[in-house]
């Protein structure tokens, strides 16, 4: 069952970056947008810890809280970022390369090993990462270097949260406590920027752009909330070295829904830097 709940999981968490994406256009406040995941995210986990009885407070749970907390909330919120400077299509499944740096923990530290298909795969998700800097075509290009560098810092932020969810389980901690932990982070860091952001904002125009972040941040907090579900129960079943891989297929759907909804536009390496993604994510995930 863990190979369904990780594709549910991918399908699920998928909607929660097409929601940032919408309050992205929107011009929804990044700020707020994230407020709006982190406190729905942050509800859902409390009720289904107490609801399983799963509570706990110790320095242990704490601190795996905090690090996969500052990596899912500065993570995103350099993916926010990312989405403001570039196409949804391409963002999203870069930014899902972290699932790199995830197989190689789990083949260094758990003894994991992977197929033939699979480094196959690791090979075309590397093809296509230094595929995308180089483009001629200066219409569609992506012109802001700074996208590079904010793409790359939530790559790395990304394996935290990713990542420590498998070596937490390893050492006896289940999901659901330390995801808690994570989203009250994020809701604490969410909440003083807002506060902070709303006593210089007066203007009527920055009072909407929070109203339609929040909104947006919340629908995507729901559908964050039971993907990192169900990824933490494919996490216990089954393989990181294979479960990563399926959960970042999220990004794909992501890709095409902005294309869809969205009309974003890609370039011909893009669009070849696409299909590598594309091929590379699933054969990665064939056991």
């Amino acid at each position: 069952m863990w190979f369904v709940w990780g594709l549910l999981s991918s399908l699920i968490f998928a909607m929660s970056g097409f929601l940032m994406k919408t309050s992205s256009v929107k011009r929804g406040s990044v700020i707020a947008t994230l407020f709006g995941l982190y406190l729905s995210g942050t509800l859902g986990f409390a009720g289904l810890v107490v609801w399983q009885g799963q509570f706990r407070w110790d320095w242990a749970v704490l601190v795996a809280g905090i690090i996969v907390g500052f990596g899912s909330a500065a993570g995103n919120w350099l993916f926010m970022v990312a989405l403001e400077k570039g196409p949804a299509s391409l963002t999203s499944p870069l930014v899902n390369t972290n699932i790199l740096l995830i197989i190689l923990f789990s083949t260094l530290f758990y003894g994991e090993r992977l197929t033939f298909m699979e480094w196959t795969g690791v090979g075309l998700l590397l093809l296509a990462v230094l595929c995308i800097p180089i483009d001629p075509d200066e219409e569609l290009a992506i012109r802001d270097k700074k996208w590079y560098a904010v793409v790359i810092g939530a790559t790395l932020l990304f394996t935290f949260r990713n990542g420590g969810l498998k070596v937490t389980e390893e050492l006896g901690m289940t999901g659901e406590i330390v995801l808690f932990y994570s989203y009250l982070l994020g809701l604490i860091w969410f909440s003083f920027e807002l506060w902070r952001k709303g006593r210089n904002t007066n203007q009527h125009a920055g009072t909407k752009a929070m109203g339609t972040g929040i909104k947006w941040g919340l629908l995507a907090g729901i559908f964050s909330f039971a993907g990192m579900q169900l990824y933490t129960v494919a996490l216990i079943e089954g393989p990181a070295s294979i479960v990563a891989p399926l959960f970042a297929t999220n990004s794909l759907v992501v890709a095409l829904l902005s294309i869809l909804f969205f009309k974003e536009r890609l370039s011909s390496v893009q669009k070849i830097s696409l299909i590598f993604l594309f091929i590379g994510l699933v054969l990665t995930r064939i056991s």
